[in-house]
């Protein structure tokens, strides 16, 4: 049917008293009329003289038997899935059938249904229901009729023809020049230019479904003694196959003459339809363009019918609204809009791929309100990144602009992994609670992570990060040795409570020696590349020697070691690669002196290095460890911290000095399910083999460049853990400090994240999901950096 035909509306051509006769024959209904307002169909509203209040619609002559086939067939799959919901019921004839066909006096058939009366008024009609909440309450339900026909389908979805559908509206462009305003008209002709080149493109890749596409404030009812409670959705005459943004900007168009702030509606109505029918980031991101598409085409509509239809009769009695709320729409413009609209349905804010102009923050007006909220806080570049999301290896900025990550560790298995997210979610969404109560899923991740540990190291206890896990593995330690010492190694980190800071001198080495923590000893690293013995034979001997030198000097100074803390992967020390035995001797050497070992598998753990533990890939066996403590990978981001003991050593600090050992978000359900998620990708992905042969193939190509740069003094690490050290001159060694920081802030130009693990070394810990694409991707850059420092 043409754009024009559907513009008149040529209504059935039926007398009251002959509805009368058809009903009370084809129903057994009579009583009194009210006729109704309708598009297209011949409708009247029946208070039975039996007691019933029904509708009876007889439709237009032109309108296909499908149409009406599917919107009772609509009706009752609704009552199916959501019987609660407020929509009309089908009233069977006395045939026992859904409709029925009639003539009208000049033999014209028709098709003629009854379905129940919904009580309440007309939501357009109340002054007071123009308000936020009657708003958020309006999209709540439409929510729920979406969703009940999500799983709704019928042949005749795509065949509603009609003026209102979204997905044609190009068939309307033609109608524009019939907009008398010239101003208003342009406006139209620039819509519906960027809805052929953007709007309808992008709404064909959101879910689309069966959708009701008419829940504006003439077909939702509000309750009479509560205006902000909708009790009905009426008129399915428009229904079709389309996405489901239509059902929001639909219900989001009636617009009250004393407003002037069409997002605001635009937020209330979605965030309602997002409460009972979440939406996707895509279709976050279209709700702006489709409403102004919308409000296009109910001002086409408007203005050609008054152009065409000389009955004088108007099918919306005020239609001002329109033209008032686009041209205000649009001046409010697409940046504005979409940041609401997500802030609105807490979506992250960022700059919108989807396409339309950028939604970038003013940076300067960013960085000051950071600082003033949350103080001068270090950042890795000299200007700090607007970072607003990321996935997989990339992340990106608020413009836009993607960064290969080649720094972060803790999305272990790339950033925001569906899997994780979705574990994260499901089990958000069923219970939240701390180890107090017995909880399936923390008990099965314990025994899942221990499963391949000695006998010996049986027993978890969950805590929230890696500082909270190494700080209670050193209080376990000192309160079951009843030493107060502790043993590092040159350079480490292990956290920034009170008690992890003191272990970690990275953060007090540069201070005078007399303000350096009494009780803590530092090993001197086993650096063999630029250490005394690194050309040594007996390297793991001498060095592990100065574990001797270590404790002594404690005991002069009034103490002896709890524990000796040791990252394997000696990361902050420079991704040093220690000399073969050289952990084992140091464990034999500190546990002589009545001291644990505790292997800090924060940053080397969890497949990092090759292997799922750290320290069995640089070489501490499993009998000279008594704690392992995990954080930031573990959970691929999401709070999550472990200590791993025994269960004797467990129960002896338990009945001891601490016998409430206690964590309320320690544990929980969602972090132990983001850890169980973790486990789940790296098992299927297979990532600990496949990330070591990438680990393998980057240090491979790292070697080549090193053949063109003397630069590279020594490329060291294993897994998808590698350090490069920078040299001015091979010969000396001599480091390379400026360059380094030169390099990073090139690479960051490049789009590549880097840092540093000591002022001469680059540090490599991209997520495991890496393959040779992202390797050849930073050598390429890498390569690119480092000519441009020549």
């Amino acid at each position: 049917m043409s754009t024009d035909a559907l513009l008149l509306r040529n209504l059935p051509n039926f007398s009251l008293e002959a509805t009368r006769r058809v009903v009370a024959t084809g129903y057994g209904i009579e009583g009194t009329y009210r006729q109704l307002a309708s598009e297209r169909d011949l409708s009247w509203r029946i208070e039975g003289t039996d007691g019933r209040d029904v509708v009876v619609k007889i439709s237009n002559a032109s309108e296909p038997e499908g149409v009406v086939d599917m919107q009772v067939k609509a009706l009752n799959h609704i009552f199916e899935r959501d019987p609660a919901l407020p929509v009309p019921r089908v009233v069977p004839s006395l045939a026992d059938a859904p409709y029925e066909w009639i003539e009208d006096e000049h033999g014209s058939r028709h098709m003629i249904r009854v379905l129940t009366f919904l009580s309440g008024e007309v939501m357009e009609r109340v002054e007071e229901a123009f308000s936020a909440r009657t708003r958020f309450n309006i999209g709540a339900m439409v929510g729920r009729l979406a969703f009940a026909l999500r799983d709704f389908f019928h042949p005749y979805a795509g065949s509603n023809v009609h003026l209102w559908d979204i997905s044609r509206a190009l068939t309307l462009r033609p109608q524009i020049v019939k907009i008398g305003d010239a101003r208003l008209r342009q406006l139209c002709e620039e819509i519906f230019d960027r809805a052929e080149r953007f709007t309808l493109p992008q709404l064909l890749k959101t879910r689309r479904q069966v959708v009701h596409q008419d829940a504006h404030g003439g077909n939702i009812l509000v309750d009479p003694r509560d205006s902000t409670s909708p009790v009905g959705i009426i008129d399915f005459g428009d229904m079709g196959f389309n996405s489901i943004v239509a059902d929001i900007v639909t219900a989001s168009e009636t617009f009250s003459k004393f407003d002037d702030d069409p997002i605001a509606y635009l937020c209330d109505v979605t965030s309602g339809f997002d409460s009972t029918y979440p939406l996707e980031e895509n279709e976050i991101d279209l709700i702006f363009d489709a409403m102004l598409l919308r409000l296009a085409m109910a001002t086409v509509i408007v203005e050609a019918r008054e152009a065409t239809d000389e009955s004088g009769i108007r099918h919306i009695e005020d239609a001002s609204h329109y033209p008032r709320m686009m041209e205000l729409l649009s001046r409010q413009g697409r940046a504005q809009a979409v940041r609401r609209l997500r802030q609105a349905c807490r979506f992250p804010v960022y700059d919108a791929t989807s396409g339309g102009e950028p939604l970038a923050t003013d940076y300067d007006v960013l960085r000051h309100e950071r600082e003033a909220h949350l103080g001068s806080i270090w950042h890795f570049y000299k200007e700090p990144l607007h970072i607003a999301r990321a996935r997989g290896a990339w992340m990106y900025a608020a413009d836009g602009t993607a960064y290969l990550d080649v720094y972060n560790n803790v999305p272990q298995i790339g950033h925001c992994h569906p899997h994780v997210v979705k574990a994260i979610y499901r089990q958000a969404s069923a219970l939240n609670t701390n180890t107090r109560y017995m909880c399936d899923v923390a008990i099965e991740y314990a025994a899942r992570l221990t499963a391949d540990l000695p006998g010996h190291l049986d027993t978890c206890i969950f805590v929230n990060s890696g500082s909270e896990a190494n700080d209670l593995a050193m209080q376990i330690a000192m309160s079951l040795s009843r030493h107060d010492g502790g043993l590092i190694v040159d350079q480490a980190y292990h956290g920034c409570t009170d008690l992890t800071t003191a272990l970690s001198n990275e953060s007090w080495r540069h201070l005078p020696a007399d303000q350096h923590p009494k009780w803590i000893e530092t090993l001197m690293a086993p650096d063999m590349y630029r250490g005394p013995f690194a050309n040594d034979s007996q390297a793991a001997a001498k060095y592990a020697a100065d574990a001797d030198r270590a404790i002594a000097a404690l005991r002069e100074r009034g103490h002896r070691p709890a524990a000796f803390m040791v990252d394997t992967a000696l990361c902050s020390s420079g991704v040093l690669r220690a000399p073969e035995n050289y952990f084992n001797l140091v464990a034999e050497k500190v546990r002589s002196a009545g001291a644990f070992v505790i292997a800090d598998e924060v940053q080397a753990g969890c497949g990092r290095m090759g292997t799922f533990w750290g320290f069995r890939a640089n070489g501490l066996k499993d009998n000279n460890i008594d704690f392992i403590t995990m954080g930031k990978p573990v959970g691929n981001g999401h709070p999550l911290g472990v200590v791993i003991l025994s269960s004797e050593l467990m129960k002896r600090f338990l009945n001891g000095t601490y016998p409430l050992l206690f964590s309320t978000f320690g544990g929980n359900t969602v972090a132990c399910a983001a850890g169980m998620a973790v486990l789940d990708v790296i098992e299927r992905e297979d990532l600990i083999k496949r990330s070591a042969a990438t680990g393998d193939y980057l240090r491979k190509e790292l070697g080549h460049l090193a053949e063109q740069h003397a630069i590279i003094g020594d490329i060291r690490g294993r897994g998808m853990m590698t350090g490069v050290e920078l040299v001015t001159d091979r010969l000396t060694k001599e480091p390379a400090v400026t360059q380094t920081d030169r390099l990073v802030e090139d690479m960051l130009a490049r789009n590549i994240l880097i840092g540093k693990a000591t002022p001469k070394t680059l540090k490599l810990r991209p997520p495991l999901i890496w393959s040779r694409d992202e390797v050849d991707t930073f050598i390429s850059a890498f390569d690119g950096s480092l000519r441009s420092q020549q």
